[in-house]
């Protein structure tokens, strides 16, 4: 997979609301494998101690994984991953917290609310993350006023840059961008240049 959609990378979405004396709290993050999504999951868990349930679902490129956490199976995190999968989005993390309120809801409203809570943090534009390569490079001056117009007009992010005799930046690129500067390393990564509506 050359591209895919999920939240944003730069902050934890959150969202609140109460059903029947029972508050849900919700969060999503971008993660990119199972350990960020479990140590996610670790800091909510030791920020609500005192919560009846901590439910959560991930769903990244290669894996997904889901928890009731003590609710009813099948009610809580199955289908806020079955919301994941609908949207289409890889590489989130939901993380839904239960304070119980003292009365039950039952199966189906508790199912609801589960989605409902997930469907606060999950709210569009979703970003578009595309398969990239992430470079430090060495380029001479001339080289480095070329790249500089082409990085406004293209998918090109210019970082860490230091001059001296060379000019050396880490560059983030498309793997369709070709060029023949001198690279110390060379990494794979998935970047989101921009947002879509669905």
């Amino acid at each position: 997979m050359d591209t895919f959609l999920s939240v944003t990378s730069e902050k934890i979405l959150k969202g609140e609301f109460e059903q029947k004396k029972s508050r849900f709290l919700s969060f999503a993050k971008y993660v990119s494998s199972s350990e960020d999504a479990e140590e996610f999951l670790r800091g909510i868990k030791k920020e609500h101690q005192a919560a009846k349930h901590v439910v959560f679902a991930y769903r990244l490129l290669n894996t997904s994984r889901c928890s009731d956490d003590g609710e009813p199976s099948g009610t809580a995190g199955k289908p806020v991953l079955s919301l994941l999968e609908k949207l289409g989005l890889f590489n989130v993390c939901v993380v839904v917290v239960r304070y119980f309120g003292g009365i039950k809801l039952g199966a189906g409203p508790l199912l609801r609310a589960y989605v409902e809570a997930a469907n606060m943090v999950l709210v569009t534009p979703f970003c578009v993350y595309e398969k990239c390569f992430k470079s430090h490079i060495k380029i001479d001056f001339k080289d480095f006023e070329k790249l500089l117009p082409l990085s406004m007009k293209r998918k090109i992010i210019t970082e860490n840059i230091t001059f001296s005799n060379k000019v050396e930046l880490d560059l983030t690129y498309p793997k369709t961008f070709k060029h023949n500067f001198d690279e110390t390393f060379k990494q794979e990564i998935f970047y989101s240049f921009g947002v879509k509506d669905v």
